[in-house]
């Protein structure tokens, strides 16, 4: 599984925030990381010309010139998410691919790294196919449907949808209804069109 590890920088002068940063990330359910803290412009440039990294995580205000044009010169596949320790402003938003705040919760963060640094035919590798039936049931759990719903739908009981569920979730090693939805979108079970966003 070595192999298969995400690369991350994190990118933060504040300690506090960059370990909590770091622990959180580096211990993400299902997303295997290897997480390196940076703590100033010129490690950062160093460290992208040296090392293969996915994501860099990254205080919008790290230093006075951080311009992600620069960091995309460097490592054109990267991925660049701002950490929000304050609301930010839509402008300052746009240069970055995402937004992680500081106040989301462990699934959110594991959302987001994934959607931006995991190729999607990655997610499930070395991991047991879904069956047909399995499929199904993703598709109708992130329309928005109920066990109860969906064992009507398809002439199962409750019982059975919920030990589906569990297989999914033990299989995808995704545990929330975001996850599920992004992995859904990714891998077209479903069409972005279809879902009440």
């Amino acid at each position: 599984m070595q192999e298969n590890k995400i690369h991350i920088a994190i990118a933060e002068n504040a300690p506090i925030v960059s370990a909590g940063l770091t622990h959180t990330v580096s211990r993400l359910p299902g997303l295997p990381a290897h997480v390196t803290e940076i703590t100033s412009a010129e490690e950062l440039y160093d460290f992208l010309r040296t090392s293969s990294t996915d994501l860099l995580i990254i205080n919008p205000f790290f230093s006075d010139n951080f311009d992600p044009a620069k960091v995309r010169a460097i490592c054109p596949e990267i991925k660049i998410a701002a950490v929000a320790t304050a609301p930010l402003d839509r402008k300052r938003r746009e240069i970055f691919d995402d937004v992680i705040s500081i106040a989301d919760d462990t699934d959110t963060i594991c959302d987001k790294i994934k959607r931006m640094a995991v190729k999607p035919d990655s997610i499930s590798d070395n991991k047991e196919p879904l069956s047909n039936r399995e499929k199904e049931i993703i598709t109708l759990v992130v329309k928005g449907m109920t066990n109860k719903e969906i064992a009507d739908k398809l002439f199962l009981s409750v019982h059975t949808v919920i030990t589906h569920r569990r297989n999914i979730a033990r299989k995808l090693e995704i545990h929330s209804a975001t996850g599920l939805t992004i992995y859904a979108i990714v891998n077209k079970l479903v069409d972005i069109s279809e879902l009440h966003l």
